[in-house]
């Protein structure tokens, strides 16, 4: 059995941590290459090419279309680093009897951390003042040195006329109220974080999530009443058919005037030109964006321009802790697959018969 599983071959696209690369090479001859190793995603031929032989596939961005998965003749799982595969064809996968695991809420900690950031950020406006005292905003005359300090005892800004303090001040969390739209892993962890700054939560989402929202403590609303309380509104669902969009003019016109917008899941949730339209007509106090129509974000696009909107790179899921987390998960289940168990997180379970594993 052992010289067997030697002889398996695993192509490596994503990126993986050196510990669990580690595992993985004790039972297959593992080959690093595309995205995970040089930064450069591979085509759709170069993968081709690289899967001759192989086995495994584990794949971080590349596409797994219907023509790599067939002329893949030997490939018989595939794992893909990402919360949802959908860079690969599961329909295709599933035809071949291939499973195809993936790494649900490996993000969902460092994304709902990131949302918090962003309702800090505009509740106290620190991207904002950051941007005014660079552009030199508030700033004192030049000083020849920097040497020591200000004697006087109590040093403050300037309190006087167009003052930071006045112009900038911004709100505590605490006491406001938080909608959810959506209540999947990372939204779960924001009803969290959310709780411990003494904010309200509701939520609008399917109805087979009731059972958890009262587990959380939190109160499911239909999507009007969650627009009409909220002064945080935060996007965390799935893109489809119904919500495509689901941000229309109507919904600005229901937030109140002083309610902030916070996307970090999906910029087409959001009907850009009703977006655009509600702040500049200060229907809503502004948003915070971490996803786009467009990315990367074209260099004359409105929001660049607008005061009321901070914006960031799609960094929601960025952080140190992410690829040892999808890495362990990805690695554990090809484990238990090779001993012909059932995977944790297998997104096309149909094609398996295997006992289910205990968590």
């Amino acid at each position: 059995m052992n010289n067997q599983l030697a002889k398996l071959k695993a192509i490596v696209t994503m990126t993986i941590s050196s510990t669990q690369l580690d595992r993985l090479q004790s039972r297959y001859e593992v080959i690093q290459a595309g995205w995970g190793k040089t930064g450069r995603r591979l085509s759709e031929n170069e993968l081709s090419a690289t899967l001759e032989g192989a086995d495994l596939l584990l794949v971080g961005y590349e596409q797994v279309t219907a023509q790599v998965i067939e002329k893949a003749k030997e490939l018989k799982l595939i794992g893909c680093s990402r919360s949802n595969p959908v860079n690969v064809d599961v329909a295709a996968a599933t035809l071949r009897g291939i499973p195809v695991i993936h790494a649900p809420g490996r993000n969902a900690n460092a994304a709902a951390e990131f949302t918090i950031g962003l309702m800090l950020n505009v509740a106290r406006h620190i991207a904002r003042s950051d941007r005014a005292l660079r552009s030199g905003r508030y700033l004192g005359d030049a000083a020849s040195s920097f040497a020591g300090a200000n004697p006087d005892h109590d040093i403050v800004w300037n309190l006087d006329g167009d003052s930071p303090y006045k112009q900038l001040r911004g709100f505590e969390l605490r006491g406001r109220t938080l909608g959810l739209i959506g209540l999947g892993n990372v939204a779960t962890q924001v009803v969290h974080l959310a709780q411990a700054f003494g904010m309200n939560v509701l939520v609008f989402s399917h109805a087979a999530d009731a059972k958890l929202a009262a587990q959380l403590g939190i109160q499911m609303v239909e999507l009007d009443e969650l627009l009409q309380r909220s002064d945080f509104i935060s996007v965390h669902c799935k893109v489809t058919d119904e919500t495509r969009e689901l941000l229309d003019s109507r919904a600005f016109r229901l937030m109140k005037p002083t309610a902030y917008l916070i996307n970090s899941a999906r910029a087409v949730v959001v009907d850009q030109e009703a977006l655009l339209e509600a702040l500049n007509e200060k229907r809503i106090a502004g948003a915070a964006l971490d996803v786009f129509w467009y990315e990367p974000l074209p260099a004359n696009h409105p929001l660049l321009k607008m005061e009321n909107v901070t914006l960031t790179p799609h960094l929601g899921g960025a952080t140190m802790e992410v690829p040892e987390l999808h890495s362990k998960m990805i690695v554990d289940d090809v484990f238990l697959w090779l001993d012909q168990k059932m995977p944790r997180y297998v997104f096309n379970p149909d094609v398996l018969n295997f006992p289910r594993s205990s968590k």
